[in-house]
């Protein structure tokens, strides 16, 4: 995974009249240079940030008060930083799919992580009115999460490989266990409550294994 920020400010607004505040979209997708670009938006985004993952394609973070023409524009401007990324980020994807994952395959995804699970933790948490301890990154071999009795939290650096679906099940699974401790029906009840879509999700995650990634 590499990344690319850009950090100017956005232009303040003009002193129009403001019109009311309408629910608007945090997400968009296109294909550029047959690359699938994923634009989301972050409430605790400051910057615009192009990651490359190994997947092939690109995520792209943006502060909610950017726009995507913002965000696009500066993707486009950096069309040939995205695709040569996109190539070593895949190579280093498949070394470790291979079964040969190195320690730069390691840390360019504990990088990541640490930079985007944290945050995403924080804001499901606030979302769901979670409270948690400590949170802790680590290269885990056999599962993608944990929550201890004290209420810290241990997450994958793995996680980043996957799909954005697959890392807020595994973070709103893990935050659940802040409110109960096993798997009984109450675990459920709640899981699927914040997230409806919990067991097709987690259906789905089995049939990924960690050391394919």
């Amino acid at each position: 995974m590499f990344d690319l920020i850009f950090n100017k400010k956005p232009a303040p607004k003009s002193g129009a009249c403001a019109k009311p505040a309408q629910k608007r979209s945090t997400t968009r997708v296109e294909t550029i240079d047959g690359i699938k670009i994923n634009y989301k938006k972050h409430p605790f985004s400051k910057n615009i940030r192009i990651i490359s993952r190994p997947a092939g394609d690109v995520l792209v973070t943006l502060p909610k008060s950017a726009s995507f023409a913002r965000a696009r524009e500066f993707v486009l401007k950096n069309r040939e930083w995205i695709k040569e990324n996109v190539q070593k980020s895949a190579a280093l994807g498949a070394l470790g799919a291979s079964g040969a994952k190195n320690l730069d395959v390691i840390e360019e995804r504990r990088k990541l992580a640490r930079k985007i699970l944290p945050e995403r933790l924080e804001y499901l948490a606030k979302k769901f009115g979670f409270k948690y301890g400590r949170v802790f990154v680590k290269n885990q071999k056999t599962v993608w999460g944990s929550c201890s009795y004290r209420n810290n939290i241990n997450l994958n650096l793995n996680l980043v490989a996957l799909n954005d679906e697959f890392i807020d099940y595994v973070l709103l699974h893990e935050l659940t266990h802040t409110v109960h401790k096993n798997h009984q029906k109450a675990f459920y009840d709640l899981l699927t409550k914040n997230m409806p879509n919990a067991l097709e999700v987690q259906k789905k995650l089995k049939k990924i294994k960690l050391s394919s990634l």
